[in-house]
Formats: C-alpha cells, sequence, structure tokens
C-alpha cells in the first residue's frame, strides 16, 4: 500500500550557526506545517563530520581542506561523535511539546567525506588524490565512521535516517563507477551503515544528474527504503526512474520538486504539476517530497532573505502535497 505522501526538507539553511536559531527554524516549520523536518544544518555538511576529526588530530585542516595520510586513519580506532545540532533540535522540539510526523536525521555518506580528504598536498590532482581514491581507508574508517553517526542518531529517537551522498551522482556513469568501485562496493557500504538502525526509515540523498546505473543500484540495496533525487533543477533524472524498478526494490522516491539554487518561489500549482508527473512515472511510489536540496547555497542574497524564500518554497510544497492528498 502506497502511503499519504510527507512533505520534507534535506537539511540545510542558509542562516549563520547559532545555537539560538535552531528553534527559530522548527517553530517555523511548524508553522508551515512541514511533516518531517530534518535538525537543522546552519554549516557546511561536510565540516560538521570532518571538523571533529580534525579536533581528534586524525585530519590537517588548512583553510576549507582536510588532509591527512592512509597510515593515521587507519592505525586509529574509528570515533564515535555527537552532533551537538541533533541533541539540541531534539530537546527543544521535546520542551516546547512540538508535533511532527517523524524526524529526519542526515548524515554525510561516507564515500561523500572520503572525497574531501586529501593523501597529498596538490589538490590539482582532484578526486584521485583523495581518501575516495583508496577503498581500504574508505571500509575501514569512513563507512565504520557514517555508521557511528547514524547509530547516534537512532538512539535519540530520529525516524528517518539518511545517508547524503552527491559525490555518488559524480562518479558512477551509466556503465560503470570510478576508482573501481562496483555494485557491491555501494550495496555493502549502505547496508553496513544502516546495520545499527534496523526498524527505522532509511534513505539516501543525492543531488544533481543521476544515472540510472546509480538508481538501478540504490533501488536494489536492501537496507534502503527511500531514494532521494532531485527533479526541478535536473529534470533529465525523469527520464531515469520507472515504477517498475522501485516496486521490485520496495522502495519510495522522494522527489525534489523545488529548486535549492535559484532565489524564486515556485507556485502551487508548478509544484503540483512535476509531483504529478512523478506520480505517473512512479506508478505513486512518492513520499518525503522536499525541494532538490538544502538551503546553504540558496541565491546570493542575506541569509535572512534567502532563509524567508526557502520557507516560502517549502510552504508550497506542503500545499501541493495537501491538493494531492485530498
Amino acid at each position: 500500500m502506497i502511503p499519504e505522501i510527507k512533505s520534507s526538507h534535506v537539511g540545510s539553511f542558509p542562516l549563520s550557526h547559532k545555537d539560538e536559531l535552531i528553534g527559530k527554524i522548527l517553530n517555523d516549520l511548524t508553522r508551515i506545517g512541514l511533516d518531517v523536518p530534518p535538525y537543522p544544518q546552519m554549516r557546511s555538511f561536510i565540516n560538521m563530520f570532518l571538523d571533529p576529526l580534525a579536533e581528534l588530530g586524525l585530519l590537517d585542516k588548512r583553510e576549507d581542506f582536510f588532509f591527512s595520510t592512509p597510515e593515521k586513519l587507519l592505525s586509529n580506532s574509528v570515533p564515535e561523535i555527537r552532533i551537538p545540532e541533533a541533541v539540541k533540535a531534539l530537546d527543544y522540539i521535546k520542551r516546547s511539546k512540538l508535533n511532527f510526523k517523524g524526524l529526519r536525521g542526515p548524515v554525510t555518506g561516507a564515500f561523500t567525506l572520503a572525497s574531501r580528504v586529501y593523501f597529498t598536498k596538490d589538490i590539482s590532482k582532484g578526486l584521485s588524490a583523495t581518501a575516495l581514491a583508496n577503498k581500504r581507508v574508505l571500509k575501514d574508517f569512513f563507512i565504520p565512521y557514517v555508521r557511528s553517526c547514524i547509530k547516534f542518531l537512532s538512539k535519540l529517537g530520529y525516524t528517518h535516517l539518511f545517508v547524503d551522498e552527491p559525490i555518488l551522482g559524480v562518479i558512477t556513469g551509466r556503465k560503470n563507477i570510478l576508482f573501481g568501485y562496483d555494485k557491491e562496493d555501494v550495496e555493502e557500504a549502505l547496508n553496513f551503515v544502516f546495520s545499527d538502525a534496523s526498524g527505522k526509515i532509511r534513505g539516501i540523498h543525492v543531488c544533481g544528474v543521476v544515472s540510472r546505473n546509480l538508481f538501478q543500484i540504490l533501488a536494489s540495496i536492501a537496507s534502503l527504503n527511500i531514494i532521494n533525487f532531485e527533479f526541478y533543477d535536473s529534470r533529465r533524472n525523469l527520464k531515469i526512474i520507472d515504477a517498475e524498478t522501485l516496486e521490485s526494490g520496495s522502495k519510495l522516491l522522494a522527489p525534489g520538486v523545488a529548486s535549492s539554487k535559484k532565489p524564486i518561489v515556485e507556485p502551487v500549482k508548478e509544484i503540483k504539476s512535476l509531483l504529478n508527473e512523478l506520480m505517473n512515472a512512479t506508478g505513486g511510489r512518492i513520499d518525503l517530497v522536499s525541494a532538490d536540496c538544502g538551503f546553504g547555497g540558496l541565491g546570493t542574497g542575506s541569509g535572512m532573505e534567502m532563509y524567508r524564500i526557502g520557507l516560502m518554497k517549502l510552504r508550497n510544497i506542503v500545499k501541493a502535497i495537501e491538493e494531492l492528498n485530498t
């Protein structure tokens, strides 16, 4: 049975990283009727998870770049960290008695985190110079590290656990995956990171243009319930999805239906039209509708101005879903 469609948000907001804004954001999301909010992210989704490793001496941070060596990462035990925003958001929700249908807990994925840690000072070499090109480091350090973060959110009580893996859309082509990875590597990684989160809703977010190969890989992975792609700024993604693949893998699609880059507020009618197109393409297997990605990179105006625009985008998504659900 296809569930009633719910609204959600990928995670980030274009505001300064201040604890007092967590409550404001959650109150605003309650006011517009968002069903499954994330804990608000107001800092880089990369730095959130790599800064703690730098503080432990496992990485060297220079400006916004991270460096290490395979020896350093593999010779130390994988740390368990707290996610302060997640704790504070949950505390605020409980104290304020806010009522949501679920709570989304995003964690930046192992492939993406590894792609931002360089094993050489020469960053011009790109991804080939990062931990992503070292399968052992990915498997023995970054995958267990992300698993510990997912476990942390699961224990807190987050109901919808997501790994954000934008790099998978970059390295997965129509037939192959870069650096010698294959379907089994992706499947093993995701099954392991969610292995301590049984009974929860488990999803993956990949932004940008996605290959059909990646869609089919993710749709076949047992540990996933939901696949989150963008469709507003990447309409080509409509061509790679189909109802049969989703149904055979018992998956739902969480579509992005508003731009996370352009500071415009999409009309309800436009959002509803795209949702109807997606409903037809997926046989109605849709839930957790959001914008394409988080709003951390929305527009170039002031943070509060872009925040208000982001809220209006989410409000119109909520309205479009309400019309479809009635």
